[in-house]
């Protein structure tokens, strides 16, 4: 089952907001670290592994995996043994590692924010044109005040005319209906106020 846009933005803010929070044990050479981050990792795997992303939870299986193997007092990169220094070598790894998971959560936080944007812009350019033709009046507006509401609205406009058909098309190539509902009754509360 798909997972809507505006749940994923809201799991993405999520993990960054717990993300910042290993930051900071790292920045502080917490010895609590180590668990938080595998804590976190074990997070990342759940999810990915729940709503069948593979590719980002072999990214994160690396990650961890590459720590794991500092920890056992090897260099994942040349997998040779650790003489000496083994606990610096972990803070390096580690902070690779952060680098890593930031850069995974932030490109998939920004993808689909993005998606969100886009369909915002097209909803409240349709939203116009509806009000320019007389189809969404300001007594609609203030009758649309449930998700219900505006599902059966949106159906009905969408059923009327072939070019607001389409956009509703083009709206589901990126967002989940729901999401679409979501944003139109975004777009009538910035009109509301």
């Amino acid at each position: 089952m798909q997972e809507f846009i505006h749940h994923k933005v809201q799991v993405y803010e999520n993990f960054l907001k717990n993300f910042n929070e290993i930051q900071i044990l790292f920045g502080k050479r917490s010895y609590d670290f180590e668990r938080q981050f595998e804590d976190f990792a074990d997070q990342l795997l759940s999810y990915f592994k729940t709503n069948g992303n593979t590719t980002i939870e072999a990214e994160i299986l690396k990650i961890t995996n590459m720590l794991s193997l500092v920890k056992k007092g090897f260099n994942p990169v040349s997998l040779q043994k650790i003489q000496t220094g083994r606990r610096e070598a972990f803070w390096g790894f580690a902070f690779n590692a952060l680098e890593n998971v930031y850069e995974i959560l932030m490109k998939l936080f920004t993808t689909e924010h993005i998606k969100l944007e886009e369909g915002e812009e097209i909803i409240s350019n349709l939203m116009i044109g509806l009000i320019q033709n007389g189809l969404l009046s300001d007594p609609t507006i203030k009758s649309l005040n449930s998700i219900e509401k505006i599902e059966v609205y949106w159906l009905n406009i969408m059923s009327q005319n072939e070019s607001f058909s389409s956009i509703d098309k083009k709206l589901k190539m990126s967002l989940m209906t729901e999401d679409i509902y979501l944003l139109f009754e975004k777009n009538l509360s910035k009109i509301n106020t």
